[in-house]
């Protein structure tokens, strides 16, 4: 009898170790996946910002040519709320990188590049606006933004 005690202890304890390592491994998975949820939402948050990026800086250059094509201040609305998406956008995609110095050149790279292409934008505008047609229509054929965004 207490033989067949003592097998029933250590199939319990045996059982007990058993539950807990399972359990001690159902949690490292449950963490893990966790983190690869957070990665995976970091990721689409930066692809998302990056395409809006890229969207307003296309908005804006939109605006700008439809206004110095037409001479109409409601093309510049686009443009305008283009502007403003800008510097909110890359303040996103900079709080994003902070954790990533690796990438962080590649943010300025890409900070300058807009940069660029936002004070050509602006100096045709500001040509259009002081009636310097053949300044502006310089700075437009010039390729210089198309060779930035290339």
């Amino acid at each position: 009898m207490k033989r067949i005690s003592n097998k029933m202890t250590v199939n319990i304890a045996g059982a007990l170790v058993a539950v807990f390592c399972l359990i001690g491994i159902n949690e490292l998975a449950y963490v893990r996946s966790v983190d690869a949820m957070d990665e995976l939402s970091t990721t689409e948050l930066t692809r998302s910002s990056l395409q809006r990026l890229l969207q307003d800086v296309l908005d804006a250059e939109t605006g700008q040519r439809g206004y110095l094509l037409s001479d109409d201040p409601r093309y510049l609305e686009p443009y305008n709320a283009a502007i403003a998406d800008i510097g909110h956008t890359q303040d996103i995609l900079r709080e994003l990188f902070v954790d990533k110095p690796a990438q962080i050149p590649t943010l300025g790279t890409l900070t300058r590049t807009v940069q660029q292409k936002l004070t050509e934008m602006d100096l045709s505008l500001r040509m259009k606006r002081e009636g310097k047609e053949d300044a502006w229509k310089f700075v437009l054929t010039t390729d210089v933004g198309k060779e930035q965004m290339d």
